[in-house]
């Protein structure tokens, strides 16, 4: 296990199923974070209140992360929280390309979506003994290249992306089911198109139609 610090101790396995979710710099309003920070800070005292078994209460506290992941994503797919670098076609094919580079090399890629302010994306680090790399790492691997590209496209400097990531490990078969057929249906339920083949920038292995 890594164990990994920046504002929140977060604790990696080097070997798992993750989902990941990381946004562009920027691209939700400080006064946004503020509230459903606060909002899911008064959900976690309540859990810990709670008098009941520990695996309940593991479940309660794991059920309101994702409810705090998906109130975030809801705010990212809103049409006003940009910037929205990703959706420059040059940019989305510069991040998708990087995303496959990486596969058999720091991850088996099982799917991802990239929509205009965020990427998500679904990875399996087993069976990579002759190169494991902790999560984080890979991230910053992935992200950096991304940026460098993207800002030179651009034409600008500074921060591309948000330092923070979301990411979840998957527990079993049926969750990934469902976080697999998340990631396809953002731009769906986005409204930006009918299914989640017509969007250019998705992919699914095809081990996991």
């Amino acid at each position: 296990m890594i164990e990994y610090r920046r504002r929140l101790p977060h604790i990696q396995p080097e070997e798992a199923t993750f989902f990941v979710t990381t946004r562009l710099w920027g691209s939700l309003p400080a006064a946004i974070i503020k509230q459903l920070k606060a909002e899911h800070d008064l959900r976690l005292e309540s859990i810990e209140r709670l008098e009941t078994d520990p695996t309940a209460k593991g479940r309660a506290l794991s059920d309101a992360q994702k409810r705090y992941f998906t109130q975030f994503d809801n705010q990212l797919d809103r049409p006003k929280n940009g910037p929205y670098w990703l959706a420059e076609s040059a940019i989305a094919e510069i991040t998708v390309k990087a995303i496959h580079f990486l596969h058999g090399k720091d991850y088996h890629l099982i799917a991802f979506c990239v929509m205009s302010n965020h990427i998500h994306l679904v990875i399996d680090t087993h069976e990579l003994a002759k190169r494991p790399r902790p999560l984080y790492k890979i991230m910053q691997t992935l992200k950096r290249y991304i940026a460098g590209k993207g800002n030179e496209f651009l034409q600008r400097t500074g921060s591309f992306w948000q330092d923070e990531s979301y990411d979840h490990v998957v527990r079993n078969q049926q969750e990934l089911k469902n976080i697999i057929a998340y990631t396809l249906n953002n731009p769906v339920k986005a409204g930006l198109v009918d299914t989640w083949e017509e969007w250019p920038y998705s992919y699914v292995n095809e081990d996991f139609l």
